[in-house]
Formats: structure tokens, C-alpha cells, sequence
């Protein structure tokens, strides 16, 4: 049940990350199969925070919900409730998207990223070492990705290729 719980938060982070980020994955014209194997060779090689988010409705900022144990944003002190107020000095804003989109695109494990936080009301600049996307986040990502874009037909038998 606990691994259950963590899955279905790690989901919400993704989530969460991908209204960020909207927009930063192209729709994979190839088989299913093929997709798949594309979507997790890039996550393979991407860099990892650990960071589970939530959009504050009034800043349109993003706010530290829970931080995963033993993730780069743990062992960088970034606590739940922390505001992500920049990522390597661009503001995590809509109009930035595009910077934000091609920054996080280059995400390697090893590389190191900068973070502004807002917290108890100073800003206060956290490192952190990027680190491999584990198997577990790398699948339930994966799932939640094949939840919002395969269709399944009437007869349940094909996924649709759009």
C-alpha cells in the first residue's frame, strides 16, 4: 500500500511538472511499442530532482509538496513547502516557458542546477547534483504518460495510432 501511495504521488508530481513544462514531449507517430522504447531511452539519460509540486493558484509558482527520500532535492535541504522560484536564474514563469522547456530538455544526470527558493519569506539559492531517473519513477512516469495519450478502441483490442 505504501509503495501504492508513493506511485500515485509521484503521478501528481508528474502531473504537475508537465503544466510547467507543457509541451515538451512531441506526439511519437511511431507503434506503440516503438514510443514506448523512445519515451524510456530518453528517460534513461535524463536528469532526476525528487521533488513532488503543486501550482499555487494565486503566484501561478510552483510549491514544494513533498521532497523523495534519498533524491538529489533531499540531500540539497529543499523542504516541502519552498517556493521554486527560479531554476538556474529564469524565473519558473509561463512566459518562460520556452528557456524552461530546452533547460530542463538537457537535464543530465551528474549536471549540476541551481534553484531559488522562497522560504519563510528569503530567497535562498540551493544546488543540487542531478541524478538518474529511478526505475520505479521512470515506470510509474511511463504509465501516466500511456493513461493521457493512447486511446483504446471500442473493441478494446488496438490502441489508436494518432
Amino acid at each position: 500500500m505504501r509503495r501504492w501511495i508513493a506511485l500515485s504521488s509521484l503521478l501528481l508530481a508528474l502531473g504537475m511538472a508537465a503544466a510547467v513544462w507543457a509541451g515538451d514531449t512531441e506526439k511519437c507517430t511511431a507503434s506503440t511499442q516503438d514510443c514506448l522504447n523512445t519515451m524510456a531511452e530518453k528517460l534513461r539519460t535524463a536528469g532526476w530532482v525528487g521533488l513532488e509540486l503543486d501550482t499555487d493558484k494565486e503566484t501561478g509558482l510552483m510549491v514544494v509538496q513533498r521532497v523523495i527520500d534519498g533524491s538529489p532535492a533531499k540531500a540539497s535541504g529543499i523542504l516541502p513547502g519552498d517556493v521554486l522560484y527560479m531554476l538556474n536564474g529564469v524565473v519558473l514563469k509561463d512566459e518562460n516557458k520556452e528557456a524552461l522547456k530546452q533547460a530542463k530538455k538537457d537535464w543530465k544526470p551528474g549536471q549540476m542546477v541551481t534553484y531559488t527558493v522562497k522560504r519563510d519569506g528569503s530567497d535562498r539559492d540551493v544546488s543540487l547534483t542531478l541524478a538518474p531517473v529511478p526505475a520505479d519513477v521512470m515506470a510509474a512516469w511511463i504509465g501516466q504518460h500511456m493513461l493521457q495519450h493512447a486511446t483504446i478502441d471500442m473493441a478494446g483490442t488496438k490502441p489508436a495510432e494518432n
